[in-house]
């Protein structure tokens, strides 16, 4: 692995132009992939596209939309109420219980 000379940052190898070379994670400096570096980098193993495991905070079937930016937000008010007047009887019950005493 290549650091930059420049920030410090990772060396990443990628294609600009037909080329290969490599570009730095954090500056975007570039630079020439010699043929040393390319054995470095060099992939080692390839999964199936099918093994591979998708990483999302929303899973949806096929043909079902995923929800919208809208929706979520909604939700997420939604919830905000309930928490909010879930906490609020717990306020009045411990003072109604305070008041009986």
């Amino acid at each position: 692995m290549k650091f930059c000379p420049k920030c410090g940052g990772v060396m990443i190898p990628t294609k600009k132009d037909g080329k290969e070379i490599l570009r730095c994670s954090k500056c975007g400096y570039e630079m020439e992939l010699t043929a040393k570096d390319k054995k470095e980098y060099s992939v080692k193993e390839q999964k199936d596209k099918n093994s591979r495991v998708l990483t999302t905070s929303l899973v949806s079937d096929k043909g079902e939309r995923k929800l919208e930016e809208e929706q979520l937000e909604q939700e997420r008010e939604e919830y905000y109420k309930e928490v909010g007047l879930e906490l609020l009887r717990e306020e009045l019950s411990e003072e109604t219980e305070s008041d009986e005493e």
